[in-house]
């Protein structure tokens, strides 16, 4: 199954830079040289009624029953830094539900990895965005699957501003440093 197949479907969010689910969002807004494609590929999400006439699931394990998936990919691509990214995205109105977030996201990723032909010039990224609730005591292990998988290239518990920074680049330190800032 192609990557390409993607854009034909259902799942393929035209001139979306905003997905919503429940309280969280992200949000990005395209520059010139660069170009972003939204996919919502859960059936079951409430971001867009477009999503629950995506087959990604079932193109990615048939009739399997219990497969989790997440939210929405993100392919991004800026033509002036030849980059490419992949990046899998799951919305949760709690920080207390990023464990299950994590499993979705690298549940997803497994699959497409082994079903699509993606080349070897793009980059896999993940960002799980909790939108409030306290911070459960294992943040750390699901972490720590997140950078087995995405070796460092993800932001867990993000927040909305931190998506399009994080897409084009910045890494993890550019944006806890801005998240300190805030705080002040």
């Amino acid at each position: 199954m192609p990557f390409e197949r993607l854009l034909f479907t259902s799942c393929l969010l035209p001139g979306r830079y905003k997905f919503k689910e429940s309280r969280a969002s992200v949000e990005i807004s395209p520059v010139p040289g660069e170009t972003i494609l939204f996919f919502c590929i859960d059936k079951d999400s409430r971001g867009d009624s477009s999503c629950s006439g995506c087959n990604l699931r079932k193109d990615l394990w048939g009739d399997k029953q219990g497969e989790r998936i997440c939210d929405l990919l993100v392919f991004y691509a800026n033509e002036h830094e030849n980059r490419r990214v992949l990046c899998f995205v799951e919305l949760k109105d709690s920080k207390s539900d990023l464990g299950d977030a994590t499993d979705q996201i690298i549940n997803t990723y497994r699959a497409i990895k082994t079903k699509l032909r993606l080349s070897n010039q793009y980059s896999a990224q993940a960002f799980l965005i909790g939108h409030h609730g306290s911070a459960p005591t294992e943040h750390r292990e699901h972490q720590n699957k997140l950078n087995k998988e995405f070796k460092n290239n993800f932001v867990y518990s993000g927040n909305p501003e931190e998506f399009a920074p994080f897409l084009r680049g910045a890494d993890k330190q550019e944006l806890l440093h801005g998240r300190k800032k805030k705080k002040k």
